[in-house]
């Protein structure tokens, strides 16, 4: 069985939803805090800590919009893995030999629903890679899924063979 996969990965609009909902309710703490519904803070209190939230949930919002870029995924059958990060400008169609070249970090967790890849490149540099199953389609989520299980269990077996050493 080869383990070889090629992903496309679009940016979540189910993540997008979640944030902006959690946004939403953010602001919805904000203005219940600075109207004095909620709490018994001082006047000046109740404008600060609303305003502190209402700043976070617009600055997370906006943050998770302006993060929203396509990946592209390639896993070799000896499990190296590159990674390209696309502009919204370029189309998906690229040459998987381009990218750089990553290793998947054991603190990445891998869901049957969600994966957040940790890779770092030569320069010890991370990218966290969040793909949800609306970001792909279901039989290249679970390749991808398969194929970092795998590089997961074989990292682990090279670490406890060094370790009996």
């Amino acid at each position: 069985m080869s383990i070889a996969v090629s992903a496309v990965i679009k940016p979540s609009r189910r993540l997008l939803s979640l944030v902006g909902g959690m946004s939403i309710i953010l602001l919805l703490i904000a203005a219940l805090v600075a109207t004095g519904t909620v709490g018994d803070l001082s006047s000046l209190a109740r404008f600060v800590v609303g305003g502190i939230c209402a700043i976070v949930a617009v600055a997370v919002f906006l943050r998770s919009r302006a993060g929203r870029t396509t990946h592209v995924i390639h896993i070799s059958g000896t499990g190296q893995i590159r990674l390209r990060t696309e502009t919204r400008n370029e189309h998906a169609d690229v040459d998987v030999a381009e990218g750089e070249l990553v290793r998947l970090l054991p603190i990445s967790t891998i869901w049957p629903g969600l994966l957040l890849l940790h890779l770092q490149n030569e320069r010890q540099q991370t990218t966290v890679v969040t793909i949800l199953t609306d970001a792909i389609s279901a039989e290249g989520f679970r390749a991808l899924l398969v194929a970092c299980r795998w590089i997961v269990l074989r990292q682990v077996d090279t670490t406890e063979s060094d370790i009996r050493h």
